[in-house]
C-alpha cells in the first residue's frame, strides 16, 4: 500500500545544544538514517526542517524527500506536524494514510516500519491509528500511522504535544497498538544519550 511520510526535524534541540538532525550516525547523520528507514513507503515524502535548514534540505533531497521550513520552531512539534500535513495536502492523495516520524530515533529499522504498515493494511479503515509499543516494557513511541480520516484534524494542531493531542483525545478509541520486541523507541535528547547510543550502534 502507499503511505505518505512526514519526518519532524525542526526542533530547537535545547537539551542537546546542537542540531540533532545533523549529528553523525554510521556513514551519515541522524537525518540520513531517518530518510533511509522511512523512504521506502511509496507515497509523498516530506521533512519539516528548522535550524540548519539548508544543510538538512540538501540531505533530504538526496533521498527523494521534499522539505518545508518551520520558521517558528519555538511553537513546538505540533506546529511542525501541522505544517507538514498542510504541505502534503497539495502533493498527496487524500486517501493515503500518513506516517509521522521524528528524526531522533535512530534505532527504529525499516523492518519495524513495515510491521506497522502491515498492521495498518490489515485494519482496512481510514480511522485506524497505528502506534508501536517497544520492548519488554511496551513503551509507546513513534512513528505513528494516521489513517486519512485524521489529516484534517492534524492540520489544526497547535499544541507542542503534536499528534498526542489526537492520540489522547478523539483518536483514542481508534488506536491499534503493535508490539515491537526490541526497545528501539529511544529518543536522542541529550549529549549523554547520544554518546551512549552512538558508541553502541552509531559507529561502523
Amino acid at each position: 500500500m502507499t503511505v505518505d511520510v512526514i519526518i519532524l526535524a525542526a526542533g530547537l534541540s535545547r537539551r542537546m545544544g546542537v542540531c540533532k538532525a545533523l549529528l553523525p550516525w554510521q556513514q551519515g547523520t541522524l537525518l540520513d538514517q531517518a530518510c533511509k528507514v522511512y523512504g521506502q513507503l511509496g507515497g509523498q515524502q516530506l521533512v519539516v526542517v528548522g535550524q540548519a535548514s539548508k544543510a538538512m534540505s540538501q540531505i533530504a533531497r538526496s533521498y527523494g524527500f521534499q522539505t518545508v521550513v518551520n520558521e517558528q520552531p519555538k511553537l513546538g512539534q505540533g506546529h511542525s506536524l501541522a505544517l507538514g500535513i498542510r504541505a502534503l495536502a497539495s502533493l498527496a492523495s487524500k486517501e493515503n494514510p500518513v506516517l509521522c516520524a521524528v528524526v531522533d530515533q535512530p534505532l527504529v529499522t525499516a523492518h519495524m516500519v513495515q510491521t506497522l504498515v502491515a498492521a495498518y493494511e490489515v485494519s482496512g479503515t481510514a480511522q485506524t491509528i497505528i502506534c508501536p509499543l517497544y520492548g519488554p516494557s511496551k513503551e509507546r513511541g513513534n512513528p505513528v500511522i494516521f489513517g486519512a480520516y485524521w489529516k484534517q484534524a492534524l492540520q489544526q494542531i497547535t499544541a507542542d504535544c503534536g499528534g498526542r493531542y489526537i492520540l489522547q483525545g478523539i483518536g483514542k478509541p481508534y488506536i491499534r497498538f503493535v508490539e515491537i520486541k526490541e526497545p528501539a523507541g529511544v529518543d536522542v535528547d541529550t549529549p549523554s544519550e547520544y554518546e551512549q547510543l552512538y558508541d553502541m550502534w552509531g559507529k561502523l
